[in-house]
């Protein structure tokens, strides 16, 4: 684990203009904050398979945040937060299709002009014929399964109880003509198409298969399906008419609406051929409760930092899944995403928190969501404006947990330790150690029919190669189907269908996305070996290399958690020239886009701080590949637009441009990352404790230590940050 020095940003600032902050309070003192979170979890019409346990648990943890952790001056009152859901304290009741409508219109009655209103519903999504011929592209509704749902009929009744995309968004229009602000949250699916070659345990996808819906005798389900086929056979799917991706509810309005009515947002776990899956979170804890993967990642980047645009946000989210190693789901996001976060101001941001001090026993409104643990080392300052440099002592995290840790007086870094009741009134507890952990969690191969032999000589290898020091890259061996970044599996090449047309029935060793999914289409291959077992030394030595080239590009997406750089300091912009067009357009932050050989990437930098920047771009591709495209030095003030490349038919799947900028003083050389370079994994191979940003990113390159210790400062001169822009590579067609 590395531990980054950074400079301290201070919550508030003395140059604030007085009358916007007034103006400002003003309004969300006025304001009225409302929120309805759906939690659906057990399904009495279908199989107990289907049942779910996170979304109580999403329920729980939005619920919290918004009460306890919500940006000042926001605040929701506990009764203005409506709860749908099963054995929560504080539920209003299940979330059945009359309770969840009743609380729409309830909502739509009571708010004012300029009210904020936060939607969130876990549960399962599915998809059934379209009961409107020509109403959808793909052939399908998509539907949101409340707890209540009854068994499909026929097409012109659909799945009774099931909220549809129309019923959603008249509801949330009834909102919106009060003049209301409305941001709408779908952690939900509605189907998926990957191939999983290896079992996870402990996850769920939250979707429910067409046949699962179908009520009646043998006969009649198979009707059933063939109304559903032909309903979807000619579809277009998951690319709408421009060749973006399709969102699972179309919310957005296609025509002018009134100046008066109020703006909205939504986010969606995944696009509508794509799966989202529920787990214990966060990854690796013990004991951890199982959430919604997109529910908890959006909690856990708005505890980093409150106050940013749903943009932002939906960019945090994307980099997250980058930095874990997952090609999918693909969230999507769209309406008013330059809108501050409910409507909050633009401050500076500590990770910071009120010591609140009861009897012997001392508490922080932070904890596994910002990035605390047992171990975390805070400072104690006298206010939130304290330079860490004013720290009176020092505190320890001893136990925390989503968002909120017990904490006890150390003696560190020279200061002894206080006693409880010597920690001053009004005091602050801000991050004394920013942690960057580089380990790579492996999950073992599991035993194969008729590959037995293999599957135990991987495991062998492997066994070794963790032991191995100076391997130049750190795993952790973690069993079969448990939680990890990267997943073995030994298969017979061909025995995924649509992989290469050379492909033969010889055992292989494959390297896997932490899903387990196979992505074959599109050009998609995965990375493997063919394992010859009288050749063991050959598959080891492979194996090392590939592990090498896959814990340095994982490495570097993970360092995007170390961001510094405010976005009014400094902006990075890639824009895509797509072939044959005459100008490039640009790549937004919070979307994947597609693109084919032949369009052409361009980056535009402006550096709005008063500090030497620099710049070096790099691109990671889907075989894990480091290309090292530039570096370049800005001044105060300055831009700097390029052309990168064109895009080839080396690679196809999900792949990144990343941005790295790091803090230049004006004695200290460029930062150059060409030694970050590497060549990808193939996808088959025939044969078998630094003191701050720029040395982290040297130790990519080196295998860092498991752990070592940097203090925070506030020291400007270490500054960094890493923005993650994920694509999507895809034959030209």
């Amino acid at each position: 684990m590395i531990e980054l020095t950074r400079r301290t940003l201070l919550a508030g600032s003395a140059a604030a203009a007085m009358a916007g902050m007034v103006s400002f309070r003003a309004r969300a003192a006025a304001r009225t904050y409302h929120a309805l979170l759906v939690a659906c979890t057990d399904y009495d019409n279908l199989p107990k398979k289907a049942w779910l346990i996170g979304p109580k648990h999403d329920a729980g943890l939005v619920r919290d945040y918004l009460i306890n952790n919500a940006p000042a001056p926001v605040k929701f009152e506990a009764d203005n937060i409506t709860l749908l859901a099963k054995d929560v304290e504080g539920a209003s009741g299940p979330p059945t299709h009359a309770a969840i409508t009743a609380a729409f219109t309830d909502l739509a009655a009571k708010v004012q002009r300029d009210d904020f209103v936060y939607l969130h519903l876990s549960g399962h999504g599915a998809q059934q014929p379209e009961r409107q011929a020509g109403d959808e592209t793909d052939g399908l509704d998509e539907i949101f399964l409340p707890v209540d749902i009854q068994k499909w009929a026929d097409r012109a009744s659909g799945v009774p109880n099931a909220l549809v995309d129309d019923e959603i968004r008249d509801a949330l229009d009834a909102i919106r003509a009060k003049g209301a602000f409305v941001w709408v949250v779908f952690d939900c699916c509605h189907s998926g198409t990957a191939t999983r070659a290896v079992l996870v345990d402990d996850e769920m996808e939250r979707k429910v298969e067409f046949p699962d819906l179908v009520g009646g005798d043998e006969a009649a389900r198979a009707a059933a399906q063939t109304v559903y086929d032909e309903a979807s056979a000619a579809a277009s799917r998951a690319l709408e008419a421009d060749g973006g991706r399709q969102v699972g509810f179309n919310l957005t309005p296609t025509g002018a609406e009134p100046s008066t009515k109020g703006k909205m947002v939504a986010f969606y776990a995944a696009q509508t051929v794509e799966t989202t899956p529920e787990m214990p979170l966060p990854k690796g804890a013990e004991g951890a409760t199982r959430f919604g993967l997109f529910t908890f990642t959006i909690m856990a980047k708005l505890a980093e930092n409150p106050n940013i645009t749903y943009r932002q946000l939906g960019q945090a989210v994307l980099q997250q899944y980058a930095a874990d190693g997952r090609t999918r789901p693909t969230p999507l996001f769209e309406g008013e995403l330059d809108a501050p976060v409910f409507g909050t101001e633009k401050t500076d941001a500590a990770h910071q928190w009120p010591i609140v001090v009861k009897g012997d026993a001392a508490t922080i409104k932070g904890g596994l969501l910002h990035h605390l643990n047992p171990g975390s080392k805070l400072a104690i300052l006298p206010s939130a404006l304290s330079p860490i440099a004013d720290a009176v002592g020092y505190l320890e995290v001893t136990s925390a947990r989503n968002l909120e840790s017990k904490i006890k007086p150390i003696e560190f870094d020279g200061k002894p330790a206080l006693k409880i009741a010597d920690i001053p009134n009004g005091a602050y507890a801000r991050v004394a150690e920013l942690a960057v952990d580089y380990t790579l969690a492996v999950a073992r191969p599991s035993s194969s029919d008729g590959l037995d032999t293999e599957t135990a000589l991987v495991n062998s290898m492997l066994d070794e190669l963790a032991a191995k020091k100076d391997s130049g890259f750190n795993i952790k061996l973690v069993e079969a189907g448990k939680a990890a970044e990267l997943r073995l599996a030994v298969l017979r090449e061909n025995a995924i269908a649509g992989t290469a047309t050379d492909a033969t029935d010889k055992p292989a060793l494959w390297f896997l996305p932490a899903s387990g999914d196979v992505t074959t289409s599109n050009g998609a291959r995965p990375p493997l070996i063919i394992i010859h077992a009288d050749e063991r030394q050959k598959l080891l030595e492979t194996t090392a290399k590939n592990l090498t080239t896959i814990f340095r590009a994982t490495g570097l997406s993970r360092l995007a958690a170390a961001n510094d750089y405010r976005p009014e300091e400094v902006e990075v912009q890639f824009l895509i020239k797509r072939e044959g067009a005459d100008t490039p357009e640009q790549l937004e932050a919070s979307v994947v886009p597609r693109v084919s050989p032949g369009d052409e990437m361009h980056v535009k930098v402006v550096n709005k701080s008063n500090d030497l920047i620099d710049l070096n771009v790099l691109y990671v591709g889907s075989d894990y590949s480091i290309a090292h495209i530039v570096s370049e030095r800005l001044a105060s003030e300055a831009k700097w637009e390029e052309g990168l490349f064109a895009f080839t038919d080396t690679s196809f799947g999900m792949e990144r441009m990343i941005a790295v900028l790091t803090a230049a003083p004006s004695q200290k050389e460029k930062e150059d990352l060409s030694f970050l370079a590497q060549d990808g994994v193939p996808a088959a191979t025939r044969g078998a404790g630094p003191a701050g940003f720029s040395e982290m990113l040297a130790d990519i390159g080196m295998a860092p230590a498991t752990r070592s210790v940097m203090k925070m400062s506030d020291n400007k001169g270490s500054k960094g940050a890493v923005m993650i822009f994920p694509v999507e590579t895809m034959p030209r067609s």
